[in-house]
């Protein structure tokens, strides 16, 4: 194997009281997609963002092309090839396609001015590429798919050059044709001579684009080894997480009640502006509704609908039994109706508080005496969940964005629980989360329905959605096919209506 390029040796890195590495080391080869893996909170984010120049280690060297280097900046590391495409895309809506992907290193022509033709037809070149042919250079970031905008930073990322492109769940959001698009611009790039560093709780995935594997756990070094035939998930998950994994989505059974929720013959538009109709469901208290579907077929928009985000054009919803006009999120809110939303980081938190005071935003009332919060009772309160979710109690005292992924959708939780939602809806629960923290949403998605929640799970996820629910429905292009009773339906089925037609 040729020299390394990226080498880091005895990296240690402290957050307050909170030893997030110790003594970590880790090479990157040219032509090599290495597979970075780990709980979230295992270090694998502190690491990537030492090496990408974002925070600066506290010991330890970092040598970068055969010369040890400091990085204190992300340019600097730009400068030396180290490209990041984040799991949160730092691109800007009001921009078009074309100007996101050269932004920072725009086309010039004659007297300075921007080369506007020439990064357009480079535009084409890139998104032809990487599978994107029916996107438009000119069109505004804001109006294109979440799908379409990785797609995006991807190609600004190969724009901006570099040597090793750290990955950061970047299929999060890709349908799985779109996956082997991204696959097939990644084996190009390794096959040019360059590097990629990719972190993905999606483990088929890994299996099948890795080359080699470094696994940490709390913060260090347990495994290393190259993939191969021998390589399947349990030899993956066991490093990580110290033992054998159990049941992945364990399922608990509970005793439905009255129905709590019921949409009868909606429709409304997804973000590409498709109009779906005559969607008809129901959620009933003590069970778990799970509505299966591919990305793009408008699983967040019908969840959006259901708190008040998107409006319908027509049918009815009913909560309780009673027609409700669900026209916001303070309404939904109020009804008692829940929002776990897919986007943590951009809808779900507020990044500069600290953990604790997300948990309770909505529920201060509890705490409160007069005007003045009570801040032992909030402590209590919000540690008094975190231990039923297994966080631990020093993460409550850290701003939302110092957490990793999986945490943060803990206090997404648990601020719903603490403001005692009887319908709580799932877009996503377990994207971008370990492999741990899916058993142990799982497993609170049971004990919710065993308190008599209704849950409803929107999921590209079919294992998770087959895992967790007691009746499923599946949205594709044609309509929404269903229920299906817990066991009437397995992941084959499932698959093949999520492709074909409405049964």
């Amino acid at each position: 194997m040729d020299h390394a390029y990226v080498r880091m040796h005895g990296i240690h890195k402290r957050f307050g009281g909170i030893k997030a590495l110790n003594d970590v080391h880790l090479e990157v080869y040219p032509g090599e997609v290495l597979g970075l893996m780990g709980e979230n909170g295992a270090g694998k984010s502190t690491l990537m963002r030492i090496l990408c120049g974002l925070k600066q280690l506290d010991e330890g060297t970092l040598t970068i092309g055969g010369e040890e280097h400091v990085l204190r900046t992300p340019q600097d590391a730009q400068q030396l090839g180290i490209g990041m495409i984040p799991q949160e895309l730092l691109l800007v809506d009001a921009l078009s396609v074309s100007e996101n992907i050269f932004l920072g290193k725009e086309a010039t022509a004659g007297f300075h001015l921007l080369d506007e033709k020439s990064m357009r037809a480079r535009t084409r070149e890139l998104l032809e590429s990487i599978g994107c042919r029916d996107l438009h250079p000119d069109t505004e970031l804001s109006r294109v798919s979440k799908a379409d905008q990785q797609m995006i930073a991807i190609a600004r990322r190969v724009v901006q050059g570099g040597q090793v492109f750290v990955m950061d769940e970047p299929t999060s959001a890709l349908t799985e044709q779109e996956t082997q698009n991204l696959f097939t611009v990644i084996r190009k790039l390794c096959d040019e001579g360059r590097s990629v560093i990719f972190i993905s709780h999606r483990l088929e995935e890994v299996l099948e684009i890795c080359d080699r594997f470094v696994v940490l756990r709390d913060g260090e070094n347990v495994a290393e080894f190259p993939n191969g035939p021998a390589i399947d998930r349990e030899q993956l998950i066991t490093p990580m997480i110290g033992s054998v994994l159990g049941e992945e989505y364990p399922h608990q059974d509970a005793t439905p009640g009255e129905c709590l929720f019921e949409a009868q013959q909606v429709s409304f538009t997804t973000a590409q502006g498709q109009t779906v109709d005559d969607i008809s469901f129901s959620v009933h208290q003590g069970e778990v509704v799970g509505i299966a579907g591919l990305v793009g077929v408008g699983k967040s928009e019908l969840a959006q609908t259901m708190v008040g985000i998107r409006k319908i054009h027509g049918g009815q919803f009913f909560f309780n039994g009673k027609a409700e006009v669900i026209g916001t999120p303070v309404k939904a809110a109020e009804l008692g109706i829940g929002y776990v939303t897919e986007d943590r980081r951009g809808e779900g938190l507020v990044l500069g508080l600290k953990s604790l005071y997300n948990m309770t935003l909505r529920s201060l009332h509890k705490v409160a005496k007069g005007m003045l919060i009570r801040s032992r009772a909030e402590a209590a309160l919000g540690l008094s969940y975190a231990e039923k979710l297994h966080m631990k109690p020093q993460y409550l005292g850290l701003d939302a964005q110092n957490l990793s992924g999986g945490n943060q959708q803990k206090v997404v939780v648990i601020r719903q629980l603490i403001s005692d939602s009887q319908l709580i809806i799932f877009d996503e629960p377990t994207k971008g989360i370990d492999v741990g923290a899916k058993a142990e949403i799982a497993k609170l998605i049971g004990d919710l329905s065993r308190d008599g929640k209704g849950i409803c799970i929107f999921s590209s996820e079919p294992r998770e959605v087959l895992g967790v629910s007691d009746r499923i429905y599946v949205l594709n292009h044609e309509g929404l096919a269903g229920p299906f009773l817990r066991g009437t339906i397995d992941y084959t089925r499932l698959m093949s209506i999520e492709f074909g037609g409405v049964e």
